[in-house]
Parts: structure tokens; sequence; C-alpha cells
């Protein structure tokens, strides 16, 4: 552990490509095995039309009913990750907390250069409406659709932001972003500002909005009336 905490120390104020599987080789060995008795897994259940519409649910073995549900989406800078990114992550995820009684969908979805906005955050529609269809069956856990969570990490995060805030964007069809219900939100190192003056950045930016321009990527997200702050902007 000494090891890893000076690596953290040394290391985490530069990221560059790449340095993600460093840090899941360094991570990984901390991750237990799964607990199989108390979890089922059902593996590639197809929640949209794309290839990468596929998510993984992780069903705890109470027969309770209305239990809450996570959705876990997986970050990657938009042109990489997946929701079994190795034989732990992000099965950890999923097995931690439906241990803790919550249904837990991980999805992955669409990637750069293979989807331009608004496209991740269609993904996000699709897999909350395939929770709001399919949750409460015995089958996928009995979980509520009226306590459904949504975890977004890093540009995962940011394809749910742009989900909710920002189906108010003239180029888009106007939704109303709360149907299906949203019991709470939770970012974890989420980006809302890109710094475009790195060229992998700027790469992706090209790709997935058309520009780098900041006039082109934060127009794409301005937030939608139905958002629960007015204030609430995304820019990524």
């Amino acid at each position: 552990m000494d090891d890893l905490f000076a690596a953290i120390r040394r290391d985490t104020t530069k990221f560059n490509l790449g340095d993600e599987e460093t840090w899941r080789e360094l991570f990984e060995p901390f991750i237990p095995d799964p607990p199989t008795n108390t979890v089922t897994l059902l593996s590639n259940e197809q929640y949209g039309p794309a290839e990468r519409n596929q998510l993984d649910v992780y069903v705890p073995v109470s027969k309770q009913s209305n239990k809450p549900v996570l959705l876990f989406v997986h970050g990657g800078g938009f042109f990489s990750g997946d929701k079994a990114w190795s034989k732990k992550y992000w099965g950890n995820i999923g097995y931690f907390f439906a241990q803790h009684g919550i249904v837990t969908v991980v999805a992955t979805h669409r990637l750069v250069p293979h989807v331009q906005y608004p496209g991740g955050a269609e993904d996000v529609q699709l897999m909350r409406e395939w929770i709001y269809n399919n949750i409460a069956s015995e089958r996928y856990g009995l979980g509520s659709v009226d306590k459904v969570i949504l975890f977004g990490h890093s540009s995962g995060g940011a394809h749910i932001a742009m989900n909710l805030y920002a189906a108010g964007d003239s180029s888009r069809t106007l939704k109303n972003t709360v149907v299906p219900p949203v019991a709470g939100i939770m970012y974890f190192s989420v980006p809302f500002w890109y710094d475009n003056s790195r060229p992998i950045r700027a790469k992706i930016l090209r790709n997935y909005y058309g520009s780098e321009a900041e006039d082109t990527w934060k127009a794409s997200n301005h937030p939608s009336p139905f958002s629960s702050s007015p204030n609430a902007l995304t820019t990524g």
C-alpha cells in the first residue's frame, strides 16, 4: 500500500494517454473476488440497437421488492472504456452495490469515432428507458423505477449530464428528461469544461462535437428547461 500511496503523490498531477491502464493494474489487486453467492450477474442485455448498447445487471439474492437501483456509466474520454474493462473493473462497482441490496446496472455506450453528439446522451436515455421497462421484474431483481440513481464516471458522467440538462439544445428534439424518473445523481471525476489545448482532447472534441472551439461544444450543452436547477450548465 505504501508503494501505491507514493505513486499517487508522484504521478496524479500528470495524466497521459495510456496511464489509465497503469492505475488499473495498481489498484486491481485490492479488489476482492466477486461474491457470487450473494449476487447474480446477468450479462450483455441489449438496451438499444447499436452493438455497444449492452448492459450487465448485478442482482442481489434478496427477494425483497422495490429495491433501489443504481445505473453506472463508465468513462474513457469519449473514445475508450467498457462495462467490463477487465475481469474486475467495472464489475467491482456492480458487486459492491448489489451486496448492499441495490440492483446495479453497469452499461456501455458508443464511442468516438463511431458516435457524434448527442449520441452518448441518447444512449443514456435508452439505458434509463430499459431500466424503467425491465428492472421491476423478478429476473432483474424487483427494483423500483422510482428509486433509480445515476452514477457517471468521467465522460460517462458527461453523457448523463448532457442527457439530463442539455435536452433543450435547439439542435435536438426537446424532451422531458425527468422521464423516466431520476431519484438522484452521482458524478465521479466528471469534466464540466474541456481543456482543448491538449492535442488528444482537441481531436476528440472535433470527432464528437464537430469542432474543438469552446463556442461549439458549450452551445451544445446549455441547460434544459426541465433541469432541476435553472443554473445547471454542463460543458462536458
